[in-house]
């Protein structure tokens, strides 16, 4: 606890001293690489180990370190900006602590957090029951629908032939039921404690395009992602190319984007994998839209789109892509192996 506290009051004075303007740059590197040099103790695999720092391990856990160091990233950001003054510690804590979104997030932006009022409405007897509702609707999807298919269906991938297929469907099926649980009782939780708290899912399996998939999906991660990491990058090749290669430009913004993406999640080869699948997804979206945009024009585009068999196509074709994409996190995703071709 003692070094958790003592590391908070180093972030505030720390942001004290990027919003005075002096040696911004040196503050900003100091900062940058302690939260890099945390996240890698948290997720490289051996490199707490190696370094003798296994014991900051379950601290880094407890405190949902994944979500912090980007919340981090959010805060530093505003006040470099000068968007944002530099928060007290008190409003610190709350941003970077808040204790129903340290598991699974979401992650609330810091301009939303900001803009939140000091003391919260008075919660009425209507708000209350909608806020418990979604905590036990949370805890019905977590505790009873994801447990009850984990223990009747899914086998980790170790099964061959054509339950595999099955269960690449049902292993979508369940995590989004386990994970939209989470959010579903930070929500809730939020709801009755007074803090806004991000929607984190809006229907992801209807999603019909990898594209569109990342707007549904883990919301405020496919936020975080565009503000701090996409769009960045992107608006630093425009002006260095002067405008010229957009389609190339995007294309590399999601490859880079959704590499880090899915090395924020463990730094690992399959992790990594998993990035890069998406990242093709995505880029290979983008520029179907770009051909279709070209060759049918705007409005001719809207009524392809418009067109329901184009729909459920498109958003089986998705559901199979997300589908899949989860095997390769799998320590058993040889392909052939799975579908009984040889041994793995």
């Amino acid at each position: 606890m003692a070094v958790l506290l003592v590391g908070l009051l180093l972030v505030y004075l720390l942001l004290r001293w990027v919003e005075a303007g002096k040696w911004r740059a040196a503050w900003l590197g100091i900062g940058a690489g302690a939260t890099l040099g945390l996240f890698l103790i948290h997720k490289l695999p051996g490199f707490s180990s190696y370094l003798g720092l296994l014991r900051w391990n379950p601290l880094l856990t407890t405190i949902g370190f994944s979500y912090l160091a980007l919340r981090l990233v959010e805060v530093g950001r505003a006040v470099a900006e000068g968007r944002h003054r530099a928060p007290s510690l008190t409003s610190l804590i709350d941003y970077l602590l808040p204790f129903h979104m340290l598991a699974a997030g979401p992650i609330q932006s810091y301009d939303e957090f900001a803009a939140q009022a000091d003391s919260p409405p008075a919660l009425g007897p209507a708000a209350a029951l909608r806020s418990i509702e979604r905590i036990v609707l949370g805890m019905f999807k977590k505790f009873v629908l994801a447990n009850a298919l984990e223990a009747a269906f899914l086998t980790s991938f170790r099964a061959r032939g054509p339950y595999f297929f099955l269960e690449v469907q049902l292993h979508y099926i369940w995590l989004f039921l386990d994970f939209s649980a989470y959010s579903d009782i930070a929500v809730g939780t939020g709801g009755l404690i007074g803090i806004s708290t991000p929607e984190n899912f809006n229907r992801p399996y209807l999603a019909r395009s990898v594209i569109d998939f990342w707007e549904r999906w883990h919301i405020s991660l496919s936020q975080f992602i565009r503000r701090n990491l996409f769009i960045p990058i992107q608006l630093a090749l425009v002006r260095r190319t002067g405008g010229r290669h957009p389609l190339l430009i995007a294309t590399f913004a999601f490859a880079l984007s959704f590499l880090l993406c899915g090395l924020w999640h463990r730094i690992e080869l399959k992790w990594l994998a998993w990035g890069g699948y998406h990242a093709i997804g995505l880029i290979i979206c983008n520029l179907y839209r770009e051909y279709l945009l070209k060759t049918m024009g705007r409005k001719g585009l809207k009524r392809y789109l418009a067109n329901p068999w184009i729909r459920v196509v498109a958003v089986l074709a998705t559901f199979e892509f997300v589908a899949f994409s989860l095997v390769l996190l799998s320590d058993r995703w040889s392909l052939p192996g799975m579908l009984g071709l040889g041994a793995y």
